[in-house]
Formats: structure tokens, C-alpha cells, sequence
């Protein structure tokens, strides 16, 4: 499959005050990031968000988490939120340590990514798998709440337990929640969100649906059910061959932002292998890949 691609006029056309964009509901998450200044810092349009002719604001921040060694050996990794009341588009390349507690649904969201992600690596021998979140994974978020950055989230810890940077110097950005299975699961607010992620400059969006701001959507053809039937293997339940086969088709344009519309986190990893075509990414894909479904004991 030909992925197409997102036109980088949508971000201009914010840079510059210009451009209508459309909108659809959004998901308040909680109020700007204090006292650390952001890259990017724009009026939001009217109507992101509800066409309802109000202001929306939206951030895109870079993960860091609360041990700095790590942040350096890992890809740089954008988190999108809706800011309620805020005006704004704002992209942070550093953030606030996380001001919710263990109970919020923003660390609940980071705990189940943390299990995924060590359950992914886990697969091969000879991993370090911590089985709780570690302080020292905490993500720093700031006073954003919400569960749409667990795909994300995901990603960005699979990148913590592996070797490297897991995609090299791609950037990525994403939302979506994530489920204890690895299913990525619909938020609201994709249109702020998306709006605010094409000003970080990101190679790749992703989203578990489309955004109407983005002309162009790459659409593998796959099933979008959140479990797989006895008998199938992950691969064919989540047409992996076609997900990789778009990120090599995306790796043609690398001056393109490509948005991805994805179902579950392996999907995301499959489009990244395909893009990268970096060996520990890619083997992971083909590990994960390589189960078939059975019926529980």
C-alpha cells in the first residue's frame, strides 16, 4: 500500500494566523504547562474542537521522564493534549514533573502502558522486565490529566527497555489511549491534538481515527476489533505486512508528516520498522507478530 501523506499547510497556515481548519469534540485534560516555555507558541483557531466559535488550546510535549539518563538515549516521543480553557497551541520540548498522584487517570494510563510495553519485551530472552512502574519511569506531565497519550506512552517505554533509540532521530507524535491488551482505543480532541502535533514537526501523527484537519490519511486495511479470533495470528489480525509496507512506502518522502491511523500498538511499531528499517525494531515487530491465538486454558 501507498501511504499518503499530511500536508505540512495546515501548521503553516497556524504559524501565520491564516487557514480555516474543522472540528470535532475535545477531551479537557487540564491547564498550560507553568513556568517552562514553549517552542511554539500560537493563537488556536476557532471552532478546534466543537464549532461552537470558541478557543481551544492544545499542547504537544515532548516525553522526558524523571531519571535523566534516560531521555537522552531514547527518540523523541510528543504527547498531545487539550488544554481546557486555554487558548493557545503550544509545543514543549520539556516538561513539569507529573502533579497527579498514583489514583489519576494520566499515571493509570502510564502504568498500563508500562505493563504493555514490558510485556512486548519481554518476548525475548534475556530482557530486564521491571513488572511495576518505576518512579524513575514516571513521565513528567505536568498538570495535563487524561488517558489519550497511552499509545504513546507504550511506544516510548518499549524505547526505555530496548537498546538505542528505538527509531532513530524520527519524531513521533500520537494519541490515543491504550488498553491492558495493547488496543488503542478512540479519544476526543483529535482535531486540537492534531493541529498542535503538526507544529512540533513530527515525520509521523498517529491516531485511532482520522483527523478532519489532514487531506491525506494513510488507512491499512486491517481488523480494527479490539481481540482476534481462535486460530489467527497477530500478523493477519493486524495486517503487520501492510503496516511495515507503509512505513517503507513513507521512508520514500522523508520530508513528508505522515498521519496513521492504527488500531493496536503493534501496528504503530510495524509503520516504525517499516520507516526505520532498524534491526531491534524490526525484530521486535516479528516476534510480536509471530503468535497465533488460541483458546484459554
Amino acid at each position: 500500500m501507498t501511504p499518503i501523506f499530511a500536508s505540512a499547510a495546515i501548521a503553516v497556515a497556524l504559524l501565520t494566523g491564516d487557514g480555516v481548519v474543522s472540528a470535532a469534540s475535545a477531551e479537557p485534560t487540564g491547564s498550560a504547562v507553568v513556568g517552562i516555555v514553549p517552542t511554539v507558541d500560537v493563537t488556536a483557531p476557532l471552532d478546534l474542537g466543537s464549532g461552537d466559535g470558541v478557543r481551544r488550546g492544545g499542547q504537544a510535549t515532548r516525553i522526558e521522564f524523571d531519571s535523566p539518563g534516560l531521555n537522552a538515549d531514547v527518540s523523541a516521543w510528543y504527547r498531545l493534549a487539550y488544554v481546557d480553557g486555554g487558548s493557545r497551541l503550544q509545543v514543549f520540548e520539556h516538561s513539569a514533573t507529573g502533579v497527579y498522584g498514583p489514583d489519576s487517570v494520566v499515571v493509570k494510563s502510564e502504568k498500563t502502558a508500562w505493563t504493555v510495553a514490558n510485556e512486548a519485551v519481554g518476548s525475548k530472552g534475556g530482557a530486564t522486565v521491571f513488572p511495576e512502574l518505576p518512579s524513575w519511569a514516571l513521565v513528567h506531565t505536568g498538570n495535563t490529566n487524561g488517558p489519550s497519550a497511552g499509545l504513546i506512552f507504550t511506544l516510548a517505554y518499549i524505547d526505555v527497555l530496548t537498546s538505542g533509540a528505538l527509531v532513530g532521530d524520527l519524531r513521533v507524535a500520537g494519541t490515543g489511549g491504550i488498553s491492558a491488551s495493547g488496543y488503542v482505543f478512540i479519544v476526543n480532541g483529535v482535531e486540537v491534538k492534531v493541529a498542535t502535533a503538526l507544529l512540533a514537526k513530527p515525520d509521523v501523527v498517529f491516531s485511532p481515527r482520522p483527523s478532519k484537519l489532514i487531506e491525506h490519511t494513510t488507512v491499512v486495511q486491517s481488523d480494527d476489533s479490539p481481540s482476534p479470533k481462535v486460530g489467527q495470528t497477530v500478523a493477519a489480525w493486524l495486517n503487520v505486512d501492510g503496516y511495515e509496507q507503509a512505513g517503507r512506502d513513507a521512508a520514500k518522502h522523508p520530508g513528508d508528516v505522515a498521519f496513521v491511523v492504527v488500531h493496536e500498538f503493534r501496528q504503530a511499531l510495524a509503520w516504525l520498522c517499516g520507516r526505520t528499517g532498524l534491526a531491534t525494531t524490526c525484530e521486535l515487530v516479528d516476534r510480536l507478530a509471530d503468535v497465533t491465538f488460541t483458546i484459554p486454558n
